[in-house]
């Protein structure tokens, strides 16, 4: 059986970083992606807009001192960050929270665009998508569209899922050339 598809994209922003690499949660949700994160690289910056998420993260990550939480959108990770090797965003709503709160593609893709111009050569953005719910398969569709426009002298940009299981959650990945 195929592993969990959060699984999968931790096996593939792990391969080739080191202790020197910075990632970014752009979606911390419970904390789960950054506490992978914190393991494999120097430093993880995480981001949230809910609160309560931001809390159970920080709760699940309290013995952890390589990350570092905003309470604030994705879109501002630049306030922060100069540069980094490994990104993530996991898209939808939060589980345990308010479930009309749900990520949105237009500010996705502004702060994906952004964000490949800060991420290193080498580096990977790993979007896990959910069409699993309509506003969730409207985002991922859109997501596709945009990043299919992205140069292939600079990206490489593929899609990881299973053909038999339409509503399944899958990713899209960024490798920087």
């Amino acid at each position: 059986m195929l592993k969990k598809i959060v699984d999968i994209a931790h096996e593939i922003l792990a391969e080739g970083v080191d202790e020197q690499s910075v990632a970014v949660d752009f979606t911390c949700g419970g904390g789960h992606d950054s506490l992978f994160l914190s393991k494999y690289v120097s430093f993880v910056y995480s981001y949230d807009i809910q609160k309560e998420a931001l809390d159970d993260a920080k709760k699940l990550c309290s013995q952890v001192s390589n990350i570092e939480f905003h309470h604030k959108s994705h879109l501002y990770f630049d306030e922060d960050v100069e540069h980094f090797d490994r990104g993530i965003f996991n898209l939808g709503y939060y589980p345990k929270g308010n479930r009309n709160i749900i990520t949105n593609a237009n500010e996705v893709l502004l702060t994906i665009k952004k964000a490949v111009e800060k991420l290193n050569h080498g580096g990977k953005i790993v979007i896990v998508c959910y069409p699993g719910f309509e506003s969730g398969k409207l985002e991922a569709e859109q997501i596709e569209k945009e990043l299919a426009s992205f140069e292939s002298k600079f990206y490489d940009i593929y899609r990881f899922g299973l053909l038999n299981r339409h509503l399944a959650p899958y990713i899209i990945g960024i490798e920087k050339h």
